[in-house]
């Protein structure tokens, strides 16, 4: 077996970088990832604007005013946003200015109109105004040419804010990443179909694939295959195509209808690690096959989740640039709950809050999917150790489903 961080790496090191791209309208392209380097058309702003109510003037003019001296300019006209006209700056004129508007040149400053009388044809002015006091200079926001959005951008409101601002329609996006799902089980069920005495329904792929789909991650297939060797072949030779990686869970162990190492060795496939230093889900399996990776998870729900979390995320953090999509690590203190000896290295779920990290006491079978609900991080607890209140422990978080 090999360490958790061994296998991430060999898996990050072996995938595909993703390049396929498209273009899409900018509201469609919120959450996508952006394939280009998007540069400023225009400086923004492309002209002098105030950045508040007021009186545009030369800051020169100022100097010495206060409310028990005023000085007294001369009103030589107004401008609200959207307007324009033509004044040329005078020694002790103003112009009346609204937040936007376009400030005339030859004047450096903005006096807000709190503190003036508020005049229409002679202003008093109670304060000395510095040179681009509230005034917004051409391309104080982005000059032209400027890269505003680097490639490998995860878009977000503001990002579309600011494409909309440059009058730009369209961009170019990374092809959405395509995940196929294979849950391998002669006790699996679909969800369309009853139960029976013995059936248990595909659980753990729909977790899966809702985490996927909650990413931007296209599920181009959700199948169930039983427990036999040349069936799967048939149906990964048949589905690979569609995927950029395949997951799979269950028949990895040493049981008698865990089928699937040797079936992938004997389709040719590459492998990278079969077993990892760590439970649950020690099992874990990856390989190569056509060029896809196929990542196998365990087949017990909640093993399975722990495997996908800590393998499948920086993989896909890879493949398209968004270094958020992978585990983040941070040490917190245990304030309730406990955690036995570790036999080996153990991911034990858990739950993160401003007071600190609570561990449920309940059940930690790798089997029960239930106790999910109430976790949203999984504790690294090294082998040999114990946990109890007051402990500082390793906890790893993820995204967030949206």
């Amino acid at each position: 077996m090999i360490e958790l961080e061994e296998a991430v790496s060999l898996l990050v090191n072996s995938i595909k970088i993703e390049t396929k791209t498209e273009k899409l309208d900018i509201l469609s392209a919120y959450g996508r990832i952006c394939a280009e380097d998007v540069t400023a058309p225009f400086s923004v702003p492309h002209f002098p604007k105030s950045g508040m109510d007021g009186y545009a003037v030369r800051s020169q003019d100022t100097k010495g005013a206060s409310r028990e001296t005023p000085i007294q300019f001369q009103v030589a006209g107004e401008i609200c946003a959207g307007d324009y006209l033509f004044i040329k700056a005078k020694p002790c004129t103003a112009v009346r200015v609204m937040t936007g508007a376009v400030v005339p040149e030859g004047y450096d400053c903005v006096i807000r109109q709190e503190d003036t009388d508020y005049g229409q044809e002679q202003a008093e002015i109670y304060v000395e105004g510095r040179p681009w006091q509230n005034y917004c200079r051409i391309g104080e926001d982005f000059q032209a040419g400027t890269c505003m959005i680097p490639r490998r951008v995860r878009l977000g409101a503001g990002h579309i804010g600011v494409l909309a601002s440059m009058g730009i329609r369209e961009i170019e996006v990374l092809k959405e990443p395509k995940v196929g799902i294979i849950s391998t089980g002669n006790e699996l069920v679909p969800l369309t179909s009853p139960l029976g005495e013995v059936g248990v329904y595909p659980s753990s792929a729909y977790a899966i694939a809702a985490q996927l789909k909650a990413q931007g991650v296209q599920v181009p297939f959700m199948e169930i295959c039983p427990d036999d060797a040349r069936g799967f072949s048939c149906m990964l030779d048949e589905r690979i195509s569609q995927a950029d990686v395949i997951i799979t869970t269950g028949a990895l162990s040493v049981g008698k209808k865990d089928f699937l190492p040797e079936a992938l060795e004997t389709m040719g496939a590459e492998r990278l690690f079969h077993g990892v230093n760590m439970r649950p889900g020690t099992p874990v399996m990856a390989n190569r096959y056509k060029e896809k990776l196929i990542l196998s998870l365990s087949g017990y729900p909640f093993a399975a989740m722990v495997n996908f979390r800590l393998f499948f995320w920086p993989v896909m953090a890879r493949m398209v640039g968004d270094d958020s999509l992978s585990w983040k690590k941070i040490r917190r203190m245990v304030v309730e709950g406990n955690a036995n000896a570790a036999k080996r290295r153990r991911f034990v779920q858990a739950f993160s809050d401003e007071m600190g990290v609570h561990i449920f006491d309940r059940n930690h079978h790798s089997s029960v999917l239930s106790e999910m609900l109430r976790s949203n991080c999984i504790i690294d607890q090294k082998q040999g150790s114990v946990i109890s209140p007051g402990d500082m422990v390793d906890i790893l978080y993820w995204k967030q489903d949206r």
